[in-house]
């Protein structure tokens, strides 16, 4: 199965990735939008390690999506699903009886010891196009599923990615945001000072705009090495996904975990079965 996963993981650019709140069950559930007003800040759960404990592993895919829109559209075509299709694929989530979980649901459960609901997923979207909000969120929202968005704090002026506001309005919907770089770069090329600003520089960046704590982070390309790993760290990450492929989430590898890549040739039947031979 594992390599079977393997072969379907090409996030954020093809990169392998190898080393050199409440249930929100589809269709009920914690994904949905709290009454806030337009500045309030969200109040989110410390996500840090407790010292010396238990070293736990869960069973959790977590899918990863990239673009939701119709083609043509920028980027490869193998990240951009239809929104017909990323609608019948949460469609079949549900039916499946599948239960999208936040990053806190995965924090307690690897490192409290929490419970998770039957069949867990938790569903990743990289990059921090616009699709965000006109596309996914809507879907999130009708569902009343949770999301965690990855996004990449420098293009926050560029067309075509969240603005500043945009990524509010996710975090205001009740979704988990997290960080994707400033500038989507591979971090295993940067001198010490870049790696830096690539990664607690921009953590700042989006703690500053969402008015809270960020743990969770991706690496683009899925590329790391153990410099960059360890700048993760001390950046102040305590989850770090990477495009590798796998379903086992582990506490003795929490800034190293696996996903499972939707593309755009997957179809809602397939990623059922995909999970269900997990």
């Amino acid at each position: 199965m594992l390599g079977l996963l393997s072969v379907l993981l090409a996030a954020c650019g093809g990169g392998t990735g190898a080393s050199s709140s409440s249930t929100a069950k589809l269709p009920a559930g914690g994904g949905k939008a709290p009454a806030a007003a337009p500045t309030a800040t969200r109040s989110v759960p410390v996500l840090v390690p407790p010292r010396g404990g238990a070293v736990r592993t869960v069973q959790v895919p977590v899918l990863t999506y990239h673009r939701v829109h119709t083609m043509p559209a920028v980027g490869q075509p193998d990240l951009i699903v239809d929104p017909s299709t990323f609608a019948a694929e949460l469609a079949a989530l549900h039916d499946g009886g599948y239960h999208a979980i936040s990053q806190a649901q995965l924090f307690d459960a690897l490192y409290k010891g929490a419970s998770l609901p039957p069949k867990p997923v938790l569903i990743s979207v990289d990059d921090g196009y616009v699709d965000d909000v006109r596309a996914i969120l809507p879907e999130l929202q009708r569902w009343h599923v949770v999301a965690t968005f990855f996004v990449i704090t420098g293009r926050t002026t560029e067309p075509g990615f969240l603005s500043a506001d945009q990524i509010r309005e996710l975090d205001r919907a009740g979704m988990d945001v997290g960080d994707h770089t400033a500038h989507h770069v591979d971090l295993r090329l940067l001198s010490r000072g870049e790696l830096e600003a690539e990664t607690a520089g921009s953590r700042q960046a989006l703690q500053s705009i969402l008015g809270h704590q960020v743990y969770y982070f991706a690496y683009p390309f899925g590329a790391y090495n153990d410099t960059v790993v360890r700048a993760v760290r001390a950046a102040g990450f305590t989850m770090g996904f990477t495009t590798a492929g796998g379903i086992t989430e582990s506490a003795s590898a929490p800034l190293t975990m696996p996903r499972v890549h939707v593309g755009r040739s997957e179809t809602p039947g397939g990623l059922i079965s995909l999970l269900g031979s997990a």
